[in-house]
């Protein structure tokens, strides 16, 4: 199944990332499993769950919120330094459709069912 076309206009809210950001990481959320609309207190649960398995597993991480161009739809996340492997598996286990890669600056979104990557724009064009 095709990712939905809004997944190509998404853009990013940072906090509390160091400076410079790394030069690779990926951003990965829990919230909205498979494009279902999930109550908030359960998409906050599944998230608090994802930062307990980046804290285990000893991964550098940030708050990382993606949203609608317009800023109305958000689904907070997080930025992690991790190999896209691992990233990959995350994404994954959360049910997610899809994460997003960042490579010296190019924004790469990666399908979770299949692992097909396709580059998007600049992460820095990308950030509000």
């Amino acid at each position: 199944m095709p990712l939905p076309p809004e997944y190509r206009s998404t853009v990013f809210l940072l906090e509390g990332a160091p400076a410079p950001l790394p030069s690779s990481f990926a951003i990965v959320t829990a919230w909205n499993p498979m494009d279902e609309n999930t109550p908030a207190g359960e998409n906050e649960e599944k998230n608090a769950e994802l930062r307990r398995e980046l804290e285990l597993r000893h991964l550098p991480y940030f708050r990382a919120t993606g949203c609608s161009p317009d800023l109305r739809h958000r689904e907070p996340g997080w930025a992690v330094v991790a190999c896209p492997e691992d990233a990959l598996a995350l994404g994954k286990k959360f049910r997610q459709r899809a994460i997003w890669r960042i490579e010296q600056d190019n924004l790469i979104i990666v399908d979770c069912a299949n692992g097909s990557m396709e580059a998007i724009a600049s992460f820095s064009s990308r950030l509000r």
